[in-house]
């Protein structure tokens, strides 16, 4: 007799009782495709297997509490989208490291200007995070990854039409969150997220 395939909510279910049978299920269902949804994103094939793991490893240290209102498999990626899109960002943008910091036009004259920087780049990151996920993979991965669109294009598997599209709109979303700050002169710091 065939073993009958648990559904979604059953193993949910069984995975919230501390069930690693269903846990293994899970793992050997979607492993493999986070993997290369990562790589996809990265290229970097170490760093896909450690972000897939991740995400294993968050759902069974949640699974009590763990709500999925979405398809597994949906759920899954966006959560491995999302810690992929951070690991870029932490990677590409740390301005806290000195060599990663663009050269400076004038010196800050004063903490004032200091805590308003720091503000802006808050903001900035803030505005990065709400993107809609399509636009906000798409921004990252042009401007902060630094690929072409027709790269960006191969890699999630979307026209270039499209890749313009929400490259528009993201512009546009975070141009409108940092205008206000282009005339207290901080706003250089962040010109090649823009330009």
């Amino acid at each position: 007799m065939s073993k009958t395939i648990p559904t979604e909510k059953e193993l949910l279910n069984r995975l919230k009782n501390g069930d690693r049978k269903a846990f293994r299920i899970l793992f050997d269902q979607f492993y493999k495709y986070l993997v290369v949804t990562v790589f996809n994103i990265t290229g970097d094939d170490h760093l896909a297997r450690d972000l897939a793991q991740d995400v294993f490893f968050e759902i069974w240290k949640k699974r009590e509490t763990i709500q999925i209102t979405s398809s597994l498999k949906s759920y899954l990626r966006r959560a491995v989208v999302n810690r992929s899109l951070n690991a870029i960002k932490a990677k590409r943008l740390d301005y806290n490291a000195p060599e990663k910091l663009p050269e400076k036009p004038h010196s800050y004259e004063n903490a004032q200007e200091i805590l308003e920087a720091q503000d802006l780049e808050n903001l900035i990151h803030q505005t990065i995070d709400s993107l809609p996920e399509k636009c906000r993979m798409v921004f990252v991965l042009c401007r902060i990854e630094g690929f072409s669109h027709k790269e960006v294009s191969g890699k999630l598997g979307i026209s270039p039409k499209t890749i313009e599209n929400q490259m528009t709109k993201a512009l546009k979303i975070l141009r409108n969150v940092v205008q206000p700050h282009i005339s207290k002169g901080l706003f250089w710091l962040f010109i090649p997220l823009f330009f």
